[in-house]
Order: structure tokens, then C-alpha cells, then sequence
């Protein structure tokens, strides 16, 4: 089961590259189903939001282990991905997510923390 994940956020496409980011995001899912078969991640979920007035548009949530995860940030085809998804899209992020374990983990911490 995966205790950790990886969270690719997206604002809006960069006007006159659409067609560029909307080839990439089949890329990129073509790319996560191949290292799911493979056993590389656990999953991915890639999830559109409706427009809400903020800076948040979508996500894709990719599922694994921390080792896994780490081995994948280091892969060039994912850095590659990275770099031309922060020029084809605004507010392009990249962040560590807990899962399961983790979280309870992290949170117990924090309750740790507040309680002095």
C-alpha cells in the first residue's frame, strides 16, 4: 500500500501554448500508466477542477512508496516533464505528499509539537 505520493499542480496553460500542454498532459498520462504496469508507482490519478477563482485547475495525484517516489524524481524522462510542464503551464508545482503511515506519522508529530 502506498504511505506516500507526489502532487503536480497546474493554474492555466500559457496563452499560444495549449497545443504544446495538451500534448504533454497525453504524454504524461501515457508515461504514468506505463511505470504503473511496470510497478514503478502504485497509481496516479490525474483530477480537473472546475474554475473556482483561485490558482488551482488541476492535480495529479501518483501513488507509492517513498523509495519508489524518490527513485522517479530522479528519472530524466519525469525531469524532462517537469521542466516543460513549468514552461507550458502557470503555477506549476511540484510537492511530497503522506499517505497512510505518514500521515499518522506526521501527524502524531505535530500533535507533539502543539502540546508544548
Amino acid at each position: 500500500m502506498a504511505d506516500a505520493a507526489l502532487v503536480l499542480t497546474w493554474d492555466r496553460v500559457v496563452p499560444g501554448r495549449e497545443q504544446q500542454a495538451l500534448s504533454l498532459f497525453g504524454q504524461t498520462l501515457e508515461y504514468y500508466g506505463t511505470l504503473q504496469k511496470e510497478g514503478a508507482i502504485e497509481s496516479y490519478e490525474p483530477v480537473l477542477l472546475d474554475p473556482n477563482g483561485g490558482d488551482l485547475n488541476g492535480f495529479i495525484l501518483i501513488r507509492g512508496s517513498a523509495d519508489q517516489l524518490d527513485a522517479l524524481r530522479r528519472q530524466d524522462r519525469f525531469i524532462e516533464m517537469m521542466m516543460l510542464a513549468t514552461h507550458q503551464c502557470e503555477n506549476f508545482g511540484l510537492c511530497s505528499a503522506h499517505l497512510e503511515g505518514q500521515l499518522q506519522g506526521r501527524m502524531a508529530k505535530w500533535a507533539q509539537i502543539i502540546s508544548k
